[in-house]
């Protein structure tokens, strides 16, 4: 087993900062210790999750009590915080502004933790881009700054489902590291889930963060990954040296294999190591007292299961897409009009009339880059009349089973 990517697990109910402190002190020992990704005077780059402006309590962002923590539990080994920075490009609704940046930090909460341990918050919007020669999807990057002259990435991801890719982990969260407006180009160019979750292995594969620690304390159920998903407490810290194999033991907490999370598949099909949980090595809890009851995966989720081989997914697909896959809606009560859906919709699929969102079916693509970044969760997911009665009947209809 010692050739096995390792996963350490530890439970954790609480954001108070000691226990917190020790739940990630013990997570990160059993995989060698914070001393083994961090080295002094390296240039460390904090990565969480800040996809909008949301609240701590509403579970959309990483915790700014575990990223204090983490910062802190750094600066222990280096002896300094002055070369921590915390970055990252918040959500494809957002555009890579140093005014948008410090509203995501003020409302996040993180604003303050550079007074209180001396890290740096990134302002420095710049980019740039980035080669791969050997990546499968996609050959060149725009990756953000901060991020080329990091040493080490600890990549800080939010436990949280997301009703593109079904889950919004350690892989996922990378994503952040292309700037603001430029996302929804890549939603349209790799419009299909596989292609754009090849597009992500790519990405990861490139940035390389060299440590990930999940806060799965209060994660996100339902249609995430943000606000029309559902707050859930989880209760669990999760680490690893390999993404991929963190989110298959995440996966595996829901009730889910990697057929059903398209990176994990898209891992697995190119033979990256850990991305089948047959290939990890568990530390910590055990898997059959981790999972999960009832958790309530995204409508999303195992749609694209149905089709499996090249005819089909040529010349059905659109048939899937459109009639089996959840559509977009706005519920009104909620919507302010703030017209962000209309601006991060790739395809531009999204329209005001008559003083109200209107959606395009022929033209979207089933991204969900509107629920995704609409601040007042107003746009849910629904299933068309065909789409819930079949899915129902293969019990894909949207809640996981304990393993």
């Amino acid at each position: 087993m010692e050739n096995k990517p390792k996963v350490s697990v530890v439970r954790c109910d609480s954001y108070d900062k000691k226990v917190l402190s020790d739940a990630i002190g013990r997570c990160t020992d059993m995989i060698g210790g914070l001393s083994k990704f961090i080295k002094p005077g390296s240039n460390i780059i904090i990565k969480p999750n800040l996809l909008s402006a949301a609240l701590p309590e509403n579970a959309v962002t990483t915790h700014p009590v575990f990223v204090e923590t983490v910062v802190e539990k750094i600066s222990e080994i280096t002896g300094s915080s002055e070369n921590i920075t915390i970055v990252d490009s918040p959500g494809a609704g957002i555009p890579y502004t140093e005014s948008n940046l410090k509203k995501v930090y003020e409302k996040t909460g993180l604003a303050d933790i550079s007074k209180k341990t001396g890290c740096r918050l990134n302002y420095d919007t710049g980019y740039s881009f980035l080669s791969f020669k050997g990546g499968k999807a996609i050959k060149k990057f725009e990756v953000i700054g901060p991020v080329l002259g990091a040493d080490t990435i600890i990549n800080l991801p939010k436990f949280k489902t997301h009703d593109l890719t079904v889950i919004t982990g350690a892989v996922k969260n990378m994503f952040g590291v292309v700037p603001g407006f430029l996302k929804p180009g890549y939603h349209a160019r790799f419009n299909r889930v596989e292609d754009f979750s090849d597009m992500l292995v790519d990405l990861v594969m490139l940035v390389k963060p060299g440590l990930t620690i999940m806060d799965g304390i209060l994660g996100i159920e339902g249609d995430g990954p943000g606000m029309s998903g559902t707050p859930r407490k989880i209760g669990l810290i999760l680490a690893s040296e390999n993404p991929f194999s963190l989110d298959a033991v995440m996966a595996k907490i829901i009730g889910i294999g990697e057929e059903l999370c398209p990176t994990l598949a898209a891992a697995k099909n190119r033979g990256i190591k850990g991305s089948a949980i047959g290939d990890v090595e568990l530390l910590g809890e055990k898997l059959d007292v981790l999972a999960l009851s009832n958790f309530v995966l995204p409508k999303n989720a195992g749609r694209e299961e149905l089709i499996k081989n090249n005819f089909a997914r040529n010349y059905i697909l659109p048939f899937i897409r459109n009639s089996l896959n959840p559509y977009p809606y706005v519920k009104k009560n909620k919507c302010t009009l703030c017209e962000t859906c209309v601006k991060v919709c790739p395809q531009k699929s999204i329209f005001i009339k008559d003083d109200s969102i209107k959606f395009d079916y022929k033209k979207c693509t089933r991204c969900f880059c509107c629920s995704e970044m609409c601040p007042e969760g107003a746009i849910e997911l629904k299933d068309s009349l065909l789409g819930n009665f079949i899915l129902n009947k293969l019990s894909w209809a949207g809640k996981g089973k304990k393993s």
